[in-house]
């Protein structure tokens, strides 16, 4: 078998050979080209000696014809006159070669220029291939569907109600639950909550204790002398009032660091020396204790909160304030801090647990805020648009009708209008709508029935100033009348 691969070897160079037109050349290209196809065979016998099994069979004669094709084309290139004189040479000997040797040897002449197109050539058709595959499936898939009488979006079956699985709300927020959010440490000038809370009692205040009543939604006139007599002295917060500071504000840049700390000082002196809010968030997130809880603080004034169970007037006997150091006239992106949205979530959820408060009782100071002199709502604009009720855990009260409309029929003019940029939150309308049919079922036109219910909410105005007297408020001091007339 060896002495056969020689000859068919030598004949291979020979057909080679021709393209050489000096016999001189054809000599040296033959005897160079078998003798380095001698040492190549022993290299490739010592390589191959570990696999003894391969030696003697095709494909060993294959890997060594391959070899020496790659030594014809060197000796070709390195024999051949080069530039424009290589191509006379290969025109002349045009017949000589063989067609078959000539073409391999092109091709092996441009083998770089062919090797890109090549390339592309074999990607475009694993590409076709991928997406006959992807297309056959599809197929496949629809053909099944249709058969089994399957559609091919699947609808999973909700799991049974016994199957509890982890949930996260919006945003990825963990959600509220009061047993999660207890006490942890009391020291000197702090508190430590569970979820994280840590709230600086530095400046905690006293004001006068609670002291409120709930009234009952829609409450006739009737009826009012017979449950003023059964109405129940409530001291304990049912809800937060969400506020804005209104204050000077800088950018919220690290050179003025130093800047914002001493006007957030300054904005807690005020507070605690008007009693203003329960608590003051500032810009770095640093939670204040200013009025102790069992206290009112003077944040709300005349204002009105409701669901369908408890009507609330006057809202600083019966809610704690939370007000966030911020302005309204600060952009939408600008308005809060990062560590302001924490720490508003961290203290709702601290004050929720502790007095146990309802969502529908979590609100701020622009939906409940009105001016009972000439019946308008939004006297105070502070949140009554793009507060972030979804990442403190609470549903949006912006989507809810306003007591202060539905039930009393507080309305609005055009500066109430200007100052949220031309249009109202959508429960106000939801709220219009109710108002007048509440009329309606009084027999009563709307504007009759407004003035009734104008009396109406100064008269339980009334309850609540003589409600904050029982539970030991003391005569009325000029600040608190100023802030409950606000």
């Amino acid at each position: 078998m060896k002495a056969d691969s020689a000859l068919s070897y030598s004949r291979i160079v020979e057909r080679y050979a021709r393209l050489l037109d000096k016999p001189e050349a054809r000599l040296r290209f033959l005897n160079n080209t078998l003798a380095r196809q001698s040492v190549s065979r022993e290299r490739a016998d010592a390589v191959l000696s570990r696999f003894p099994r391969l030696k003697g069979t095709r494909l060993y004669e294959h890997l060594l014809k391959l070899w020496l094709y790659q030594l014809i084309f060197n000796e070709l290139t390195a024999l051949l006159p080069k530039g424009s004189g290589h191509r006379r040479h290969i025109a002349s000997f045009k017949g000589g070669a063989p067609l078959v040797s000539r073409i391999f040897f092109n091709c092996y002449k441009f083998r770089y220029a062919v090797a890109a197109p090549l390339a592309l050539a074999c990607a475009a058709s694993v590409y076709g291939l991928y997406l006959g595959g992807a297309w056959a499936a599809r197929g496949a898939n629809d053909l099944l569907a249709s058969y089994y009488g399957t559609s091919k979006t699947k609808t999973v079956a909700a799991p049974a109600p016994s199957t509890v699985y982890a949930q996260t709300l919006p945003g990825g927020l963990p959600d509220y639950r009061p047993e999660k959010v207890w006490l942890v440490e009391s020291g000197e000038g702090f508190e430590r909550y569970s979820n994280g809370a840590r709230v600086l009692t530095t400046l905690e205040t006293t004001n006068h204790r609670r002291g409120f009543y709930a009234f009952a939604p829609g409450e006739s006139a009737a009826r009012r002398d017979a449950a003023k007599a059964a109405r129940e002295l409530k001291r304990e917060p049912v809800g937060i009032v969400y506020h804005t500071s209104e204050n000077d504000m800088l950018p919220f840049t690290p050179d003025n660091s130093d800047s914002i700390e001493v006007r957030s000082r300054g904005l807690l002196e005020y507070v605690r020396r008007h009693k203003s809010y329960n608590y003051v968030i500032d810009r770095f997130g640093q939670i204040y204790k200013i009025v102790r809880d069992e206290d009112a603080a003077n944040h709300s004034g005349n204002s009105v909160w409701s669901d369908s169970r408890s009507t609330f007037v006057g809202l600083n006997e019966s809610f704690l304030g939370v007000c966030f150091e911020t302005t309204m006239s600060a952009g939408a992106e600008e308005r809060l801090t990062e560590a302001q949205l924490v720490a508003g979530r961290l203290l709702t959820q601290v004050l929720r647990s502790r007095h146990q408060i309802d969502d529908a009782y979590c609100v701020t100071h622009g939906l409940v805020s009105v001016n009972p002199s000439n019946m308008r709502i939004l006297f105070h604009h502070d949140w009554a648009r793009g507060f972030p009720f979804a990442a403190f855990g609470l549903s949006d009260k912006y989507a809810l009708p306003p007591a202060s409309v539905a039930e009393f029929g507080f309305t609005y003019d055009e500066e109430t209008l200007e100052k949220l940029g031309g249009a109202l939150w959508p429960g106000v309308a939801q709220a219009e709508e109710q108002f007048g049919a509440s009329a309606a079922r009084a027999g009563s036109k709307p504007e009759e029935f407004r003035r009734q219910m104008k009396d109406a909410y100064h008269d339980r105005m009334d309850e609540q100033r003589r409600a904050r007297l029982a539970a030991g408020g003391g005569s009325e001091s000029p600040g608190t009348a100023a802030a409950e007339e606000d």
